[in-house]
């Protein structure tokens, strides 16, 4: 019997019943109606179920928006695309709150969801018509994966119909992601080589200019200090640390 969304259900509801570090294969073959040698065929512990639910999510998903239009920008065809993972996913609501909630003692239990969630997020990309390949790729896929935690922890409180709770997350998220991606795409990164290169020339001037001994002249120190203002003046004009954590999702510039 293969791992289906209405068998993936049944387990996932023993998860509720009896709590995450409390349930047992024996408990989830129960409720999916499997022996246990039906079972170990399907699973090799519990937390697969983990990489069998997003699975079975992202067909979901990815059936539902096959049609996507792409005329979109890739920020709406995102925000499409993550909307209808989650209304895939609230028949599991209660469970996932379940996890999320051990997740923070279970450290095995963290680690399986963020590697599901981050294959998952490639998929997701890849169905709003953005490559989930390459170094671009894996800035997205790993920002797309934030923005996901992020409005998740709002959605599982979201006990509104139309999800608006969720929807204005989302798209804060989404904001803030496609203002970093923007940042890092128009960014001159020459620029910055050329700073670091401008404040090593000085450090060696002024060493050339050290007085006998080794002993500096006075206004180093100042001159230091400087230096240091300046170039936190310039971290500054990256962005918040917020705007940060969202790794480029948006589509690159022609």
């Amino acid at each position: 019997m293969a791992l289906t969304l209405d068998t993936l259900k049944q387990a996932y509801d023993a998860i509720v019943d009896r709590g995450w570090s409390n349930v047992s294969l024996t408990d989830i073959a129960k409720a999916t109606d499997m022996s246990l040698a039906e079972l170990r065929i399907q699973l090799s512990s519990k937390y697969d179920l983990i990489g069998a639910l997003n699975q079975q999510i992202d067909a979901e998903v990815l059936d539902e928006v096959g049609a996507i239009t792409m005329e979109d920008s890739a920020r709406d065809r995102l925000f499409e695309v993550m909307m209808a993972r989650f209304d895939a996913l609230e028949p599991f609501k209660d469970a996932l709150g379940v996890m999320a909630m051990a997740a923070r003692s279970d450290l095995h239990l963290a680690a399986q969801t963020r590697r599901s969630i981050e294959k998952s997020m490639g998929w997701m990309l890849e169905a709003a018509g953005l490559s989930a390949g390459g170094w671009k790729g894996a800035f997205r896929r790993n920002g797309l994966a934030l923005v996901y935690v992020r409005t998740s922890l709002v959605w599982l409180k979201d006990e509104s119909q139309d999800l608006s709770a969720t929807m204005k997350s989302m798209d804060g998220a989404l904001g803030d992601a496609e203002r970093w991606a923007n940042s890092i795409e128009n960014a001159s990164f020459g620029a910055g080589f050329d700073q670091v290169r401008d404040r090593m020339k000085n450090m060696a001037d002024r060493a050339r200019a050290a007085r006998p001994g080794g002993q500096r002249f006075r206004g180093d120190a100042a001159d230091d200090q400087g230096d240091e203002a300046h170039g936190d003046e310039a971290h500054g004009d990256e962005g918040s640390g917020d705007d940060a954590l969202s790794a480029p999702i948006s589509s690159p510039s022609p």
